[in-house]
């Protein structure tokens, strides 16, 4: 288990960890601790919004701050997804053309323009963190990677191969049933910690992983690893939304 532990992270963040071995046994819960990952990340948020506001830095910098760590400490992993769905569902190709894009290490104006579409909306969302709303946007990243955990155990695939199913296909049986609590518990937490406004990011994350799911069989015939990046990214970026807007609505 904790092989799996550290695997993860070893994965899904630049975090530095022990080096574990690689193999079918390590790889069955790995998948279920991507959603630590998630919390390393938010707990990193947190320590860098007590620091920021100690410093008493400008609303600008802290949201330029708070959008570029969470890219530093994953490595950009889920990121590229993003960029290489934004290119294939705007290719308006074939399903074969559209996961052939997806394997395209050449950047398309798409990413680009999604890119930056992504960039700009984060620094919004989180030039607007206050203390009220700060818990409920840290536990953005883990709940995010529960869902899409969550996803990549219960979707449906596109591909018989690839990096997701080298992650899923070994996982213990058990982990869709853990990543569904997860997932329900980290709900309980937003709700808890974050009132209407955390409500609010619960509901945008499932109205997010309806969509996602639809897109992803419609355009796809499955998700794919980018597309499980692209879920995670969009889903951080909702939920936080979906947070400040609702605290800002009930000032």
């Amino acid at each position: 288990m904790l092989t799996s532990f550290f695997m993860a992270f070893s994965l899904y963040s630049r975090i530095p960890v022990p080096q574990t071995e690689w193999n079918e046994k390590s790889m069955r819960w790995c998948i279920c601790f991507l959603p630590a990952v998630g919390a390393a990340i938010g707990a990193a948020q947190g320590l860098l919004y007590w620091l920021l506001a100690h410093l008493s830095a400008g609303a600008v910098f802290c949201g330029a701050a708070f959008t570029a760590l969470p890219v530093l400490l994953s490595g950009g992993i889920h990121l590229d997804g993003f960029l290489d769905t934004c290119d294939a569902i705007h290719s308006y190709g074939t399903r074969e053309k559209r996961l052939e894009i997806l394997k395209d290490p050449h950047v398309g104006a798409f990413a680009v323009i999604g890119g930056l579409v992504w960039f700009t909306l984060q620094l919004g969302v989180w030039s607007e963190a206050q203390n009220r709303t700060i818990v409920p946007l840290c536990i953005t990243f883990a709940l995010s990677r529960a869902l899409s955990a969550f996803s990549a155990l219960f979707f449906p695939k596109a591909k018989k191969d690839g990096m997701l199913r080298q992650e899923t296909d070994p996982a213990a049986k058990s982990s869709a049933a853990a990543m569904a609590a997860v997932s329900l518990a980290l709900a309980a937490v937003m709700i808890y910690t974050g009132g209407l406004p955390g409500a609010a990011a619960v509901l945008a994350s499932v109205l997010t992983l309806a969509f996602y799911y639809r897109m992803a069989v419609t355009v796809f015939g499955g998700i794919t690893g980018d597309l499980s990046g692209w879920f995670t990214q969009l889903c951080e970026l909702v939920t936080g939304g979906a947070i400040v807007i609702t605290a800002a609505v009930l000032r």
